[in-house]
């Protein structure tokens, strides 16, 4: 796949175009609202937690370096171990503020907080480019690093309709970037990898990690930190949002430039 001549509308295309786009889910679809820490802090003042934002803060970032969220595979495909799994960093994170003996309770409280629409905001560009991607006949769905809810998180938010597979870690047993989850979506959707595309905002987990299996990569990079492209990937299209990735593959626009 590369990019062909431009559209005078669009600008350039890739080449051929994908019969089948994986998305990853987290800061590429939605993001937590108002923040990780923001989030945090509302169930732990919601328990009765006294908890200091700015040390929450620091405390979650460095339970995040500690790699406990994203700890690779092989393990249990379960609900039971998804939860583990997840408690291992908050336990962390909460010992770091002084919390160390907090009920099994507070966890599944936490857990249960993050699985509320109300704790998520779909980008406003999502749905508009979701459909005209459908709307050109290329299929669409999900690799993503996610808990045992996912599926039923994206029916919430009214997003699982656009999606013919919905591939989580926590259901796979393995997490991006390792090969074995990316295998198993290119089973479960009968794809060549070599048809199809992942768009994701993680070089290592989205971008190497498809790579790796044979399929394009693509980074969303919402934040403007690969303006220049990823260093040492010149090959690796990199889009601001999903209605740039829209023109790139040459399928129209989808709305407005906002979303609207």
């Amino acid at each position: 796949m590369s990019l062909g001549q431009p559209d005078p509308a669009t600008g350039p295309v890739l080449q051929p175009r994908p019969e089948l786009i994986f998305f990853d889910i987290g800061d590429t679809l939605i993001r937590v609202d108002p923040s990780w820490t923001g989030a945090y802090l509302a169930a732990a003042t919601s328990w009765g937690l006294d908890v200091d934002a700015d040390a929450l803060a620091t405390a979650f970032a460095r339970a995040l370096g500690e790699g406990l969220w994203d700890a690779p595979g092989p393990f249990e495909a379960t609900p039971e171990s998804s939860y583990q799994r997840i408690k291992a960093f908050d336990v962390r994170a909460m010992a770091l503020l002084g919390y160390e003996d907090l009920p099994d309770e507070f966890y599944r409280h936490l857990g249960r907080f993050f699985e509320r629409r109300a704790a998520w905001r779909v980008f406003p560009d999502v749905q508009p480019a979701l459909e005209s991607i459908g709307a050109a006949g290329i299929r669409r769905a999900v690799i993503s690093n996610w808990v045992w809810a996912l599926p039923e998180l994206l029916h919430d938010l009214e997003l699982a309709h656009h999606f013919e597979a919905v591939v989580a870690s926590a259901r796979v047993g393995y997490v991006k970037p390792q090969p074995e989850i990316f295998a198993h979506a290119l089973q479960v959707t009968g794809i060549a990898p070599e048809r199809a595309m992942h768009v994701g905002d993680n070089p290592d987990a989205d971008v190497s990690g498809a790579a790796r299996l044979g399929i394009r990569p693509v980074l969303l990079d919402r934040a403007g930190r690969y303006a220049d492209g990823i260093p040492g990937r010149p090959d690796v299209p990199v889009v601001p949002d999903l209605l740039s990735l829209v023109r790139l593959l040459g399928v129209g626009t989808a709305a407005s430039d906002d979303g609207h």
